[in-house]
């Protein structure tokens, strides 16, 4: 009892109760409405014997809406049982079986409603037809009629209320699938059924009135007219206002959704909670984020291995193998005694201080708009001006080796940094179908044999006279001129430049 009791205490917190609710007083207000036609509005002899305490037709309404009550609730409870077991513990249920069931729980819950109804029309024409053929014809014409509407609107309701639950379900199992059921055909249903069966009302009774089927004065039908006119104003703004919300609701949601991802939040998603073209659209929606965040987190990480701007120009073009020529800066930077270090270091101490080593060079490359082109060992190659033109890029480039150099004063691991600007050959190298972004020409050969000179020269920052004349004027004050040397390789003679003390430059 105690179990059954914590059960029960559940199950009142959930959304079920309103649910139960709901679908019992539809179908009460509708037996209610059918019974009242018949007794007050349908000009026939014989409806008193509906109302009559002491008529068989009486006790066995009250026995059948018994009857019907128990059975409705069990049969409900044996059919959805699966999704309470599920909501209370979703982990030993299968996600798939539940999602089917949730989604066809409007439609079994009409079911259920119209084969109750459908029962307690043969029984109550069985009894009419005791009384007369006529009245037999109007309690069956009239209670299937009024039963259709019913039917439909615990359809509409039921489909209503189980949103929160049907949500649920779609969003652990992802976008419905199968059979799409058709918005335009719910549509079209509430129409017959809210609007359409109350004209149909009034059409037979002004047919039944003409051929004489109702004996009496022609005004008696009047009542009964009224009657049906007031419930089609009635269902007919229901029903419509019903899909109305089933269609205007996720729209709002989804417009919801799409303002957040203009104001830049790249996790919005939408409920799902039918298999319509409604639920198809959500779905399709919340794929689409889904795939932009894979697409995000593809260009972060790829931007992470070649560069921001590199992985930008690859996702937005299409990468070929082949270059072009290019004028850009050049910055090299190569550890000093990274031999030694890594040998008189532990492997994770080595690693430690290569990632601070590198998370310098990088932040200051960014910050004089360069990019990283690769990382060699314990260097790292940058480039300004390529893929993305630069003006003044050998500013940008002396600039950055200044930083630079500063930045690295006081790291454990002492850095060579030499700069050149050049013509290079910029773009993709390799096979077809492994290849990178690099840069290959006399700039970067002049910057790696500044950088071997610059390891054994006080300030360890060297460039090229050509490299300096290239400059803004504030960055030429910042560098002096030095003796010519022959760079390995070369056959000319190269004039040097390194930084003046900060002091002296900022006087500058």
């Amino acid at each position: 009892m105690q179990r059954l009791g914590q059960y029960i205490a559940w199950a009142w917190g959930t959304t079920w109760p309103l649910y139960a609710l709901s679908v019992f007083m539809v179908n009460v207000v509708g037996s209610l409405a059918v019974a009242s036609f018949l007794r007050f509005l349908v000009p026939l002899g014989g409806a008193t014997e509906l109302t009559t305490v002491n008529t068989m037709t009486a006790t066995l309404y009250t026995v059948y809406f018994i009857v019907a009550l128990v059975t409705g609730i069990s049969a409900t409870l044996f059919f959805f049982a699966p999704v309470l077991r599920w909501q209370r513990n979703p982990d030993p249920v299968d996600p798939v079986m539940i999602r089917r069931l949730v989604l066809r729980i409007p439609a079994l819950q009409a079911i259920l409603g119209a084969v109750l109804w459908g029962i307690g029309v043969v029984i109550f024409t069985v009894v009419a037809s005791q009384v007369s053929g006529r009245w037999a014809l109007s309690v069956a014409v009239t209670a299937i009629l009024g039963g259709a509407m019913v039917v439909l609107m615990t359809f509409m309701v039921a489909e209503r209320l189980v949103r929160p639950v049907a949500a649920k379900a779609l969003n652990r199992t992802g976008a419905p699938q199968g059979r799409i059921s058709p918005l335009s055909l719910q549509i079209t249903s509430v129409w017959i059924l809210t609007s359409a069966v109350p004209v149909i009302g009034v059409v037979l009774m002004v047919a039944a009135q003409a051929t004489n089927f109702f004996t009496g004065d022609a005004r008696e039908i009047l009542p009964g007219v009224l009657a049906l006119s007031l419930t089609a104003l009635f269902t007919g703004f229901s029903g419509t206002r019903l899909i109305t919300m089933t269609v205007v609701d996720p729209i709002r949601e989804l417009q919801y959704a799409m303002n957040r991802v203009r104001r830049g939040d790249s996790h919005a998603q939408v409920r799902i909670y039918d298999a319509t073209e409604i639920g198809v659209l959500q779905a399709g929606f919340n794929e689409m984020m889904q795939g932009l965040r894979e697409r995000e987190q593809v260009r972060t990480l790829f931007g992470r291995y070649v560069g921001t701007e590199v992985a930008r120009r690859a996702i937005e073009e299409k990468p070929e193998l082949g270059g072009a020529n290019r004028f850009v800066g050049v910055l090299f930077v190569d550890v000093i005694g990274s031999t030694g270090f890594a040998v008189s270091s532990s492997p994770q101490h080595v690693v430690k201080a290569l990632n601070s080593f590198f998370d310098k060079v990088v932040e200051v490359v960014h910050r004089n708009k360069g990019i990283i082109n690769k990382f060699e060992g314990d260097a790292a190659l940058a480039v300004f001006g390529a893929p993305i033109p630069l003006d003044d890029m050998a500013g940008h480039t002396l600039a950055a080796a200044r930083e630079l150099n500063q930045e690295l004063a006081d790291h454990e691991l002492p850095a060579g940094i030499g700069a050149a600007v050049g013509e290079v050959v910029a773009g993709h190298i390799g096979a077809s179908d492994r290849f990178e972004y690099t840069v290959i020409g006399d700039a970067v050969n002049a910057a790696a044999r500044l950088t071997e000179l610059a390891k054994d020269t006080p300030g360890r920052v060297l460039t090229n006279a050509s490299t300096l004349r290239k400059a803004n004027e504030a960055e030429q004050a910042r560098w002096t001129l030095m003796k010519s040397v022959e760079l390995r390789g070369r056959k000319e003679m190269t004039q040097l430049a390194r930084p003046i003390r900060s002091t002296l430059a900022e006087r500058g």
